[in-house]
């Protein structure tokens, strides 16, 4: 049997509670990976535990995919550089009023 270490994080955003697994490790047999979780909770890292993983599972890859979509930049637009040379103009133009 394999297993792997997950970490659980809940926060309130925008006034409502969110909360998402993300995986930390791969899967592995359970002396490393029960090593592997002591040493990072001797590191502080918090609600983290660990999760078996059958052969047959697609828990692990759903979790690696939402993981990564999380942590994909958001790319800009023409707009949004519109609006940021817009908002720069017009402080610079209140600044020099004040002077």
């Amino acid at each position: 049997m394999q297993y792997y270490i997950s970490k659980t994080t809940v926060q309130i955003k925008d006034g409502k509670l969110d909360g998402y697994e993300e995986v930390l490790t791969r899967p592995d047999k359970l002396k490393p990976t029960r090593e592997m979780l002591r040493r990072m909770r001797a590191i502080g890292i918090e609600n983290i535990h660990l999760c078996e993983h059958p052969k047959n599972s697609r828990r692990l890859g759903k979790l690696s995919r939402a993981s990564t979509a999380r942590r994909k930049e958001v790319k800009m637009t023409n707009a949004d550089v519109a609006e940021i040379v817009e908002q720069f103009e017009k402080d610079q133009e209140n600044s020099e009023k004040s002077e």
